[in-house]
């Protein structure tokens, strides 16, 4: 069980590697779609979440912080990352490339 963890969160790195080579790239596209999807699942909640209040302090941040937080190594990243606003980011196709390359 540890080890499928580990693989998973393993994954979601290396999709939020693309995802903040996406940012580097399209910054106001990029976080315009991240603070959207947000918005959309803010609704669902009468009080936000601690990860959507963190997402949307990180996301009001330079482009550059915002990278660092998806490379970031720590325990703080990995939660962050699971539950990221960054859907949509990348094609299915993308992630599916990425997930095969890493089996």
């Amino acid at each position: 069980m540890v080890e499928a963890q580990r693989q998973i969160e393993h994954w979601i790195a290396r999709e939020h590697e693309a995802v903040a080579r996406r940012l580097l790239a399209d910054p106001e596209g990029v976080i315009a779609r991240a603070r959207n999807n947000l918005d959309r699942w803010a609704v669902r909640y009468e009080r936000m979440p601690a990860w959507m209040d963190e997402w949307r302090r990180i996301l009001s941040e330079p482009v550059e912080v915002v990278v660092r937080v998806l490379r970031e190594d720590s325990e703080r990243a990995v939660w962050l990352r699971s539950c990221s606003p960054f859907a949509g980011a990348l094609t299915a196709r993308e992630r599916w490339a990425i997930r095969k390359g890493l089996d």
